[in-house]
């Protein structure tokens, strides 16, 4: 079990009995009004950034190099779903971790993202194969 996402509900929880301790309904109004404040800005950004990733074509990205250079551990995969602009291809079974995504750009150029438990762990970036025949053989 992930005890990181845990924490999070035990806090607000911790904070809305403590608000109320100290200033009864009106702290506890007020604290659960900041509280759904900040559920709905989060869903908000949620929302809007898969909405549009969804408007691009999946598993696409305008510069593979680009967005390569943009990746380090620990990104979630909401941030790197924004980096990219386009919601990747899964290339590893349904719910199985690590989770595999694969960007490819117009040139063939490709980068993989293995996330575990939703955060970027490691990352591939590979050209094209033809591209690296005609350096070779140049």
């Amino acid at each position: 079990m992930n005890w990181r996402n845990l924490w999070i509900p035990f806090a607000l929880a911790g904070l809305l009995f403590l608000s109320f301790r100290a200033f009864g309904g009106w702290g506890f109004s007020l604290v659960a009004s900041g509280i759904v404040f900040w559920l709905l800005q989060h869903t908000s950004r949620l929302l809007l950034s898969l909405q549009r990733a969804a408007d691009q074509p999946m598993g696409t990205v305008p510069n593979a190099v680009m967005f390569h250079a943009q990746l380090h551990n620990g990104l979630r995969l909401l941030q790197v779903l924004s980096l990219a602009g386009s919601l990747g291809r899964l290339a590893s079974p349904q719910g199985q971790q690590p989770e595999v995504f694969v960007w490819r750009d117009e040139a063939g150029d490709q980068v993989q993202c293995n996330f575990q438990e939703g955060r970027l762990t490691d990352w591939v970036w590979s050209r094209h194969p033809e591209e690296e025949d005609k350096v070779a053989g140049a």
